[in-house]
């Protein structure tokens, strides 16, 4: 969602074309910097909700397999790899990816509040070079996210095998 806040954001700020008082200096495009303020705000905290969810789905699985949560089905060996590998992708989003990119926010902010346009220009050209491995990062997220939801109502309909007895 927090893509669909950005592009709902970003025409909107441009068709309103705001001068920022909090940045008088800054000859760049203000539509952008506040766009990019308002989305920056909602992807990180879709980040912190996305942290959350991704602890208590690790935590659950950890308690299912301490409890001898049987692997087996398909679908539940399945369940377990695409949800591995998403708590994976989002924690090289989370840890890895994002404080970069963060940290080059935070540059074209800063210079960009200082007044200094060409200096925030590099940064935000920066970010911009980031964004399509952003999109892609989240869109994989999402893809993945989606497959555990479909995974999880598979397994709801599927009977487990009864464990022998031998």
């Amino acid at each position: 969602m927090s893509g669909v806040v950005a592009a709902i954001v970003f025409p909107l700020m441009r068709k309103l074309d705001p001068s920022l008082a909090s940045y008088p200096g800054y000859e760049g495009d203000h539509s952008t910097l506040t766009a990019g303020l308002v989305a920056s705000r909602v992807f990180f905290t879709v980040d912190v909700i996305q942290f959350i969810c991704a602890s208590l789905a690790l935590g659950t699985l950890v308690l299912l397999v301490a409890t001898g949560y049987s692997l087996n089905t398909l679908t539940r060996v399945f369940r377990v790899i695409v949800l591995c590998m998403t708590l994976a992708l989002l924690s090289y989003h989370l840890f890895f990816f994002m404080p970069g990119l963060t940290q080059t926010l935070n540059g074209y902010w800063d210079f960009a509040a200082a007044g200094n346009t060409a200096q925030a220009d590099v940064f935000k050209d920066q970010f911009l070079e980031s964004h399509t491995s952003a999109s892609r990062i989240l869109g994989a997220l999402a893809l993945m996210i989606a497959i555990n939801i479909v995974l999880a109502a598979w397994s709801l309909t599927t009977r487990a095998e009864p464990e022998s007895k031998a």
